[in-house]
């Protein structure tokens, strides 16, 4: 099971996966941070990133932060 560190920025232009040197991705949504709204956008981006289904891409730290570590099953 993947772990990814992963820094978000909300309210992009455009949804974006670009990975970084140190091995963590910074990823670009275009939902703000409200309600838990960019979370579920950062699910459904990352799932179509690594080709898997959006219930196997699970936030394990940082809901309220801009950094977080997400967990991948499969």
């Amino acid at each position: 099971m993947p772990i990814l560190t992963v820094k978000v920025i909300a309210r992009a232009s455009r949804c974006e996966v670009l990975p970084q040197a140190d091995g963590s991705f910074k990823v670009k949504l275009t939902r703000p941070a409200l309600e838990g709204k960019a979370n579920e956008q950062l699910r459904e981006v990352l799932a179509d990133y690594f080709h898997t289904s959006k219930s196997k891409v699970r936030i394990s730290s940082g809901e309220k932060s801009h950094l977080k570590t997400v967990k991948i099953e499969g």
